[in-house]
């Protein structure tokens, strides 16, 4: 009889020993709530330094592209050009105008500026980097033709690639872009930088009316030294979309570059620099509106476009900083 007792004791034990050594399901439902708490954080810290990692690095290809850009910007200051006009105020209107014209040859934001046709006697048609850029775009459009909407959608990301790579100005600067920088997002064979979401960086030749404390609207255009217009200066934009990959296209039309502009009394236009006018000597208003691209949705009191623009990387931001 003691036997039994022992052994019954034994197996009491046992079971309290069991029990004591399990967890109940509350214990094991606080236990995967704290893992799970435990495992967002970590996958937000990941998240949040896979995006700083990318935003750098879109920073790192934005500085390599504007130390050639500025470079090139800079360098008409003293370049020499034809120039026509009887007095110094004219010759000086003649040459700020085909200074103008050289940009657009060789700094061009969009393929309209490339391979049109000078009338004869025009010195820039035997521009060796305008033949090369009109040989190049006849190979791209013999992939993409103009009708293509894809032909104008990433025209001024592939034509700031081509700036670098085959203007010869910096010869060597290619070698420094890493091959996770370079791309064909719409497989047109016109190549393009790429930021860190493997998005096309967009380029503004003459950002008019880009918001920026940089670019206040009454800096002299440094080309006129003389003043003889009333334009304002126009540092080339080059432009990631950030994070979000909207850089300000409310409307979906892919008509603009995507940035975000100061409201204009006028409607969104292209006017290229009127070459003729200033071979002939004569000096038409020209306010720094009606002087490059201001495609793009201008009305940024609209919340989603400044939204959009909020997180844009440009290389203002870095001349900032």
């Amino acid at each position: 009889m003691m036997g039994v007792r022992l052994h019954h004791r034994a197996g009491i034990r046992r079971c309290l020993i069991c029990a004591a050594r399990g967890f109940t399901l509350v214990e094991l439902m606080v236990v995967l709530v704290i893992i799970a708490m435990l495992v967002s954080l970590t996958l937000a810290g990941l998240s949040g330094v896979r995006q700083r990692a990318k935003e750098d690095k879109t920073r790192s290809t934005i500085r390599k592209i504007d130390s050639v850009i500025q470079s090139m910007y800079e360098s008409y200051a003293t370049r020499r050009v034809p120039t026509a006009g009887t007095t110094p105020v004219l010759r000086a209107a003649s040459r700020l105008r085909n200074i103008r014209v050289s940009m657009t040859v060789e700094m061009p934001d969009m393929w309209g500026d490339v391979g049109f046709t000078f009338p004869a006697g025009f010195p820039w048609a035997q521009n060796s980097v305008y033949q090369r850029y009109a040989a190049y775009k006849n190979r791209v459009t013999t992939v993409t033709p103009p009708s293509d909407p894809r032909f104008i959608l990433y025209e001024s990301a592939e034509t700031l690639f081509m700036i670098l790579s085959m203007s010869g100005f910096e010869p060597g600067c290619m070698e420094s872009f890493r091959a996770d920088e370079i791309g064909d997002i719409d497989k047109d064979g016109a190549m393009e930088f790429w930021d860190g979401w493997g998005r096309p960086i967009l380029f503004l030749r003459w950002p008019a009316s880009f918001v920026s404390p940089l670019l206040p609207a009454a800096q002299p255009d440094p080309l006129d030294t003389m003043r003889v217009t009333g334009d304002w200066a126009m540092t080339p934009l080059i432009l990631s979309a950030g994070p979000d990959e909207a850089a300000n296209d409310p409307l979906g039309t892919a008509s603009g570059f995507g940035i975000q502009y100061r409201p204009q009394p006028t409607p969104p236009s292209y006017t290229p620099p009127f070459w003729l006018t200033a071979l002939t000597a004569a000096i038409p208003p020209s306010p720094s509106i009606c002087v490059g691209n201001v495609n793009g949705f201008v009305d940024t009191s609209v919340p989603e476009a400044v939204k959009a623009a909020s997180d844009n990387i440009t290389n203002y931001d870095l001349l900032a900083k």
